[in-house]
């Protein structure tokens, strides 16, 4: 009997000294059998009011709804939010545990109660700071696709222009440093012409691939790639072998990606010999084949060098294996599809095809 008292002596001590709300609430009609002290502290109510109430009268939701909760907890046991009314008549959120209970003769529910407005006002201000945060980095990316966009047209143009320039200076008599001076301003607009595909490269990465068209010349296209090849490297041949008048509806920026990637390829892997960039009319689309004489790709390899961070080579080779797939991406925005034909040790052939109205 002792144990018996001294065991209800403890019950009655958690349940007035709890910092959670506690009330017995009646399963059949929702009258409050009884409360805590904690309960008074947030409802604002003494303990007898309480009493003399339901808890229909702290609850904002429709007395259906809170009915269809009362039967879930005795059945089950239930956990949810709600919001509780004070006896002022403000309201706070909460979250609510109900357990059905019978006591005695009686079937009660017996809820604890937590007031979560402090979690509430963290949860808004997360969500704020990832709103923000999310505003903030489609700012950033918008900024940089549009400097990205605008640098690069002027970039190629001062790229085009030292290069002709060394041409020039290495076919006359002029001072050595002169040519140095040239070769390095050309190298460190390479270096920014790099810098700058990277930050497009990161769009298309994510996803964001936005397309500027506008008339292009393929034959004028292909010629610029490949002279910024023959100045990086005198040793390797770029022949242009059947490339008819073709114009296209098309963003001329991003077919230079394309076919930068391919002929980077072109190079990398093609054991220094000639490679070749045919271009034909077959109806209303255009194939355009990059091919090299080179390593060639394992049947294998070949169904997965598009995906991303996929690579068919040693890693002496170095990268990251996006090339192809960020290829494959600007192809397909374009409306197009990028084929290979490869045969490992005899080389390469990437076929674009392209719409030609875009």
């Amino acid at each position: 009997m002792s144990s018996h008292r001294h065991d209800s002596q403890i019950a009655t001590f958690l349940f007035e000294n709890a910092r959670d709300v506690m009330l017995v609430i009646d399963a059949e009609d929702g009258t409050i059998v009884d409360a805590n002290r904690a309960a008074e502290r947030d409802y604002g109510y003494t303990r007898a009011e309480l009493l003399g109430r339901t808890i229909y009268d702290l609850r904002l939701t429709a007395a259906g709804e809170v009915t269809e909760q009362m039967r879930v907890a005795d059945r089950r046991g239930v956990l949810f939010e709600a919001v509780h009314r004070r006896r002022d008549g403000s309201t706070f959120p909460v979250e609510v545990s109900s357990q059905g209970q019978t006591i005695g003769t009686r079937r009660t529910l017996i809820s604890v109660i937590r007031d979560i407005t402090e979690r509430k006002r963290l949860e808004a201000e997360r969500e704020a700071l990832i709103a923000t945060t999310q505003r903030a980095l489609e700012l950033r990316d918008e900024f940089l696709l549009v400097a990205s966009h605008e640098l690069r047209s002027p970039v190629t143009n001062v790229s085009l222009q030292l290069q002709q320039q060394l041409r020039l200076i290495e076919r006359c008599d002029v001072r050595p440093q002169f040519v140095a001076a040239t070769r390095a301003a050309l190298a460190e607009v390479e270096r920014l012409s790099d810098l700058i595909r990277t930050l497009l490269d990161a769009q298309i990465v994510r996803g964001d691939i936005v397309l500027a068209r506008g008339p292009v010349n393929l034959v004028e296209l292909l010629e610029d790639v490949a002279n910024r090849f023959r100045t990086r490297s005198e040793l390797i041949a770029t022949t242009f072998i059947d490339v008819p008048a073709i114009g296209g509806h098309w963003d001329r920026m991003r077919l230079e990606q394309v076919f930068t990637n391919l002929l980077t390829n072109a190079h990398k892997y093609g054991r220094g010999r000639p490679i070749q960039v045919v271009a034909a009319i077959d109806g209303p689309q255009v194939h355009v084949d990059v091919r090299d004489q080179g390593i060639g790709i394992g049947r294998d390899d070949a169904a997965r060098i598009f995906d991303k961070f996929e690579r068919a080579v040693p890693p002496a080779y170095g990268g990251f294996g996006l090339g192809l797939y960020i290829t494959r991406q600007l192809v397909e925005a374009h409306g197009g599809r990028i084929t290979l034909l490869t045969t490992s040790g005899e080389g390469s052939t990437f076929r674009v095809t392209l719409p030609i109205d875009g």
